[in-house]
């Protein structure tokens, strides 16, 4: 702890947070003049920096609703969203800026544009071209909007509360759907914040490390919380495994939010560069957002200990079941038990509760003070249990009311009128030494007659050597035959989003049989 102000850090930038918060009680005051009011929704298309946090704090203390946009979309993906939320305005990083004006285009709508300057310090830390550095001069600039308004705005009663009314869902398995909430009261407002802090480990003059993406609603919502606590905040631009360690060996960082793909990346590094950093500040290692396989987590938790905390969740119903590295170690493979009044039913696609052990569909409920929602432009959601939902999740309860997660609804291959989860094939085939990151899904058998077969796609770890023979072979030992690929491609990378969510689709869609191997 220090009694000087806190900071948030970038690459080699730092602003003291009493300096973020005034910049953006300027910049909520020039959006206030330009006709921003309560609920209106205002996009952000930006990379990972300071810049993105004082925007986010603006737009909240003008009453508006920011909506971050994935940095990774195209410009109809985009516009998709533009159109279906009604964007009055868009502030954009340079490197955006053609993006979302091919998107407005596509969607015939013409909101504002603010342009966010691109320091050189961003693009050398995020490994860009430096001639971004050079605006387009197409649209005003953020520092112009910040500088013709030298007075920050007053406070707005209920501001915050009008600022989370939508979100988007991620998308990976469509188009994103906008989650409309309900006002949240401010009873809600505190119970949300003091839930997230304590569950999150977040201290006012504690250390946390952004390492995942500020569009991502989790990451986006932690760090803000942050913010406003007076934690001291740094901010990754792009996920590099050592610097994350050499960030936590520096600041003695306490919190940091992450992926499954990171951990396992971060087990890729040799051991002599693992060996060089010490880690054991570290008290909240929080991951979320995609399956962990269970040979990665064991791992992890004999790297970092109890810091490892996992939670469950939806952009719907907010963060539902969290468990610990101690607790995970007695239920492995669980993804915790439901917190903080949350509930998980495991029934079949009638809502009929189903046994304890037997699998099904995770229907749940948020926490009691999680807010009611709608979908934008499609109302409240159709379910079978009345209260609960049922977000495409497939999964079962233990005895002690452990979650286990098996996949989703719709990446369940049917083979020979057999169902088969590839979540349990991803996991054995990231339990393969030398293996960094897996995706298994279902094809078309067009030479059998049943149905489906398996296909996976294999990462190696830096400097290994795959084939699909042993591949094969180690999972012989561990699977039913009917599990095991019978295509596997090894690959240089895999789609990912920044969150760790992978596009199957993406994969489905480029599958061809060049380059992929069929098992005899």
């Amino acid at each position: 702890m220090s009694d000087s102000a806190p900071t948030i850090s970038c690459g080699t930038r730092t602003r003291t947070q009493p300096e973020a918060h005034l910049r953006a009680g300027r910049l909520a005051a020039a959006l206030v003049a330009t006709g921003i009011g309560r609920g209106d929704r205002v996009a952000v298309m930006a990379r990972n920096d300071i810049e993105f946090l004082e925007v986010s704090l603006a737009i909240a203390g003008a009453g508006g609703n920011p909506v971050p946009v994935n940095t990774r979309w195209t410009a109809p993906e985009v516009a998709h969203v533009l159109r279906d939320a009604d964007v009055r305005l868009t502030l954009a990083h340079t490197e955006f800026i053609p993006v979302i004006e091919k998107a407005c285009a596509t969607a015939g709508i013409r909101p504002s544009i603010i342009e966010i300057a691109m320091p050189p310090e961003l693009l050398e830390e995020a490994g860009l071209d430096p001639e971004l550095a050079r605006p387009t001069g197409r649209h005003p600039l953020l520092e112009e909007a910040i500088a013709t308004h030298p007075e920050p705005l007053g406070h707005l009663e209920g501001a915050i509360a009008d600022s989370m009314g939508l979100i988007y869902t991620s998308g990976t398995t469509g188009k994103p759907k906008g989650v409309l909430r309900q006002r949240l009261t401010a009873e809600q407002l505190l119970a949300i914040a003091g839930a997230t802090a304590q569950r999150m480990g977040l201290t006012p003059g504690g250390q946390m490390l952004v390492a995942g993406p500020l569009y991502h609603a989790s990451p986006n919502a932690v760090t803000v919380l942050a913010l406003r606590m007076g934690t001291n905040i740094t901010i990754m631009p792009r996920w590099h495994s050592e610097r994350f360690l050499r960030h936590v060996h520096e600041r003695r960082i306490q919190q940091a939010k992450i992926v499954p793909t990171m951990l396992s990346r971060l087990l890729s590094l040799p051991a002599e560069i693992r060996d060089r950093y010490d880690t054991r500040s570290l008290t909240h290692l929080v991951h979320s957002a995609a399956p962990c396989p269970p040979a990665i987590k064991r791992a992890a938790i004999d790297w970092f200990g109890d810091a490892v905390t996992e939670f469950y969740g939806c952009s719907e119903c907010g963060p539902l079941t969290w468990i610990s590295g101690a607790e995970w170690l007695a239920h492995p493979g669980s993804v915790g038990r439901p917190a903080d009044g949350s509930a998980v039913l495991i029934a079949d696609e009638h809502g009929t509760a189903l046994p304890i052990g037997s699998t099904g569909r995770v229907y749940v409920r948020g926490p009691e003070f999680w807010p009611g929602f709608g979908y934008l432009g499609l109302g409240a959601p159709d379910t079978e249990v009345e209260g609960m939902l049922w977000v495409g999740d497939l999964g079962r309860l233990d005895e002690d009311g452990y979650l286990y997660l098996t996949g989703r609804d719709s990446e369940v291959v049917n083979r020979g009128g057999v169902n088969i989860y590839p979540a349990e094939i991803e996991a054995a085939l990231l339990g393969i030494d030398g293996i960094e990151d897996g995706a298994v899904l279902g094809i078309t058998d067009r030479t059998g007659d049943l149905g489906e077969e398996i296909a996976a796609y294999v990462l190696a770890r830096p400097g290994i050597e795959l084939t699909a023979d042993a591949i094969t072979a180690a999972l012989r030992g561990q699977l039913a035959a009917d599990k095991i690929p019978s295509r596997i491609r090894i690959v240089d990378t895999l789609p990912r989003d920044d969150n760790g969510k992978i596009y199957k689709k993406q994969l489905r869609d480029r599958l061809e049989d060049r380059g992929a191997t069929r098992r005899p």
